[in-house]
């Protein structure tokens, strides 16, 4: 009898069972509020990692200030020219951005301009100053899109607390000033025998140490100023004044009234900030004119708070807001609430939005006599 064999089957293997569509929404929605949270942090890291790197380049600005200074005895001034005899050697100035070039690794850009001063024309001068210096770039900005008569810059020597766009060496109570005096004047006939405007020892030379009674570090060296669009002077209602990049032209003159140039109130800051408002011709050609002297192409002062919440600018014409006449010019950034700083020790400190009017008045100014300080 042939034995009977009996196999068992396996068992059917059970069907996997899918996500229901109720499980795939409440994991996506678990997926996307994850990436919300994750996204700020990310973002704040990268800021924190931008602004880490913008104090550095302030850092190297001032490192350069004072080799400079160990080269010459002082820090440098906000006003260098072509060589005598040139045709356009009677009104260029140019600006201390330029000066500091070889202690930022920027010599040959340098040497290009000395050789440029000495031409017919400032055909050359103009071209090289359309370079982009990434040490005078803040990671936080972008540059101007724009073409401009010279390049972008988020760095600016610090003028004070005056409210001079264009101040003196007697009017600029801060860090540096702009003024040339005697043959080397705007329009003057230059030094002897041929010798280059440019540092010049005829010029009206920049600070030296002994000159920061307040010490070197309590008074601001140098802040952040924020690049505009590029437009030239924009007027008419509907203008784009693109707030806080761009600048007001035409202002209502009310920076004239105010009693003490030095230390304006809070009253009269007031009162600016509401001339200013009311503006209706921009320009956006601030942070593009690095080797420029003027205010807002190379300098900022401290007369009101950083990050102002009113448009920077004043009465002045389009010719004249580089070139002369009063306004209100602070440091500005894209940081949070903040902008950054270099002392003239070479330190760099973080300054609030909030911070107090007076205090940030004295901290530009380097011999009023009260020692305000950022610690």
């Amino acid at each position: 009898m042939t034995p009977t064999i009996s196999f068992r089957g396996r068992p059917a293997a059970t069907a996997a069972r899918g996500f229901t569509l109720v499980e795939l929404l409440v994991v996506i929605a678990i997926i996307g509020i994850l990436v919300g949270l994750l996204l700020p942090a990310v973002q704040s890291a990268r800021e924190t990692a931008r602004n880490v790197g913008c104090q550095n380049k302030l850092k190297q600005l001032g490192l350069a200030a004072h080799n400079y200074m160990t080269a010459r005895t002082y820090f440098p001034s906000n006003a260098y020219h072509p060589n005598v005899g040139t045709a356009w050697a009677t009104w260029e100035v140019f600006s201390g951005l330029y000066a500091v070039l070889p202690f930022l690794e920027e010599q040959r850009l340098y040497d290009q301009f000395r050789a440029a001063f000495g031409s017919s024309s400032s055909g050359t001068a103009y071209s090289l100053g359309r370079s982009t210096v990434q040490a005078y770039i803040c990671p936080s900005d972008l540059p101007m899109q724009t073409a401009t008569k010279w390049g972008p810059a988020n760095y600016a020597w610090s003028f004070g607390s005056n409210l001079a766009s264009i101040p003196n060496r007697a009017t600029a109570n801060g860090f540096t000033h702009t003024e040339v005096s005697g043959t080397n004047n705007i329009g003057g006939s230059g030094g002897t025998g041929g010798t280059p405007r440019v540092e010049a020892k005829d010029s009206v030379p920049g600070r030296e140490t002994s000159e920061f009674r307040d010490g070197l570090s309590n008074v601001i060296m140098a802040s952040e100023m924020l690049c505009g669009t590029g437009d030239g002077k924009v007027s008419g209602a509907g203008a784009p004044a693109v707030f806080p990049r761009n600048m007001v032209l035409g202002a209502s003159d009310v920076y004239g009234g105010v009693a003490n140039k030095d230390f304006p109130t809070e009253t009269e800051i007031a009162a600016m900030g509401t001339a200013n408002g009311a503006a209706t011709e921009w320009s956006g050609q601030n942070g593009g004119s690095w080797g420029w002297r003027g205010i807002y192409s190379s300098a900022i002062h401290t007369a009101v708070p950083p990050n102002w919440p009113f448009p920077s600018g004043g009465p002045s014409s389009p010719g004249q807001m580089y070139d002369g006449g009063w306004g209100a010019f602070p440091p500005r950034s894209r940081h949070a609430n903040s902008v950054n700083v270099v002392m003239v020790d070479g330190s760099t400190k973080s300054v609030s939005n909030t911070i107090d009017v007076l205090t940030f008045q004295r901290l530009g100014h380097r011999r009023d006599g009260a020692k305000v300080s950022l610690e």
